[in-house]
């Protein structure tokens, strides 16, 4: 699905990324971990071409690496950004229809709206409310269901957890793994909560000060006696 070989990144003069390599499998959810600064973020800015980069990243099949983020959006990547960055003055239905704005199947967008709200009854709820009226989980909610509008072929996910209580976070892992699947989506999740995040990943990746220092299957990352006392606790 997606290909990153020799990936740096750069802010002016420092060095973000250092020579990162991944293969993103086709519908599957993996999962990028390390601590602060660790490059988690550069890594999905990189992808959407939001980063000064060198290396190369293939997306199903196509050097993507010199297109502007406008065609990479285009080619089927969306991402839910930490934050959420919604339109606080926009209704929750009017965000959802801004997630769809580049589709031209109306009557599919209607239908794809209607599919959201049934996996996030409380979006139907508040669905002629201000999204600034939304709390921390609502609004999660209100951007997974924006991006995935898109009808996206990859989503990158960026520390969904901030800022949630922890039932929400659990609620809100817990749909991404089923709406994820059922819908054969790959994904991209950065987490620092790296329990939740292993939860629903096939496989993962460990970033430290911006180079992969583990990259594979879930399981073969817990059984790492280093790796899982450094990000998953005793």
């Amino acid at each position: 699905m997606i290909q990153l070989h020799n990936v740096n990144a750069y802010y002016g003069r420092v060095q973000a990324l250092r020579s990162v390599s991944m293969n993103l499998t086709a519908g599957k959810i993996f999962s990028v971990l390390g601590a602060n600064g660790a490059g988690k973020t550069t890594l999905l800015r990189s992808i959407l071409g939001l980063a000064q980069t060198t290396g190369s990243i293939h997306f199903e099949g196509e050097d993507i690496s010199a297109l502007p983020t406008y065609e990479r959006v285009r080619r089927g990547i969306a991402v839910v950004p930490e934050g959420r960055r919604l339109f606080s003055e926009f209704t929750v239905g009017e965000n959802l229809r801004i997630g769809a704005i580049n589709r031209t199947d109306r009557a599919e967008v209607d239908a794809d709206i209607d599919e959201m709200c049934t996996f996030f009854p409380i979006l139907r709820k508040r669905f002629e409310q201000p999204s600034g009226t939304l709390s921390g989980g609502e609004g999660q909610m209100l951007a997974l269901s924006r991006a995935l509008l898109s009808r996206p072929k990859l989503l990158l996910l960026d520390e969904p957890s901030v800022g949630l209580m922890p039932i929400a976070v659990s609620d809100i892992f817990n749909m991404v793994g089923k709406i994820c699947r059922d819908k054969g989506l790959t994904v991209l999740l950065v987490e620092q909560n790296a329990k939740k995040a292993l939860q629903i990943a096939d496989n993962a990746a460990v970033l430290e000060l911006g180079a992969v220092a583990f990259e594979g299957d879930v399981e073969t990352l817990k059984a790492d006696g280093r790796l899982k006392e450094a990000y998953l606790g005793h």
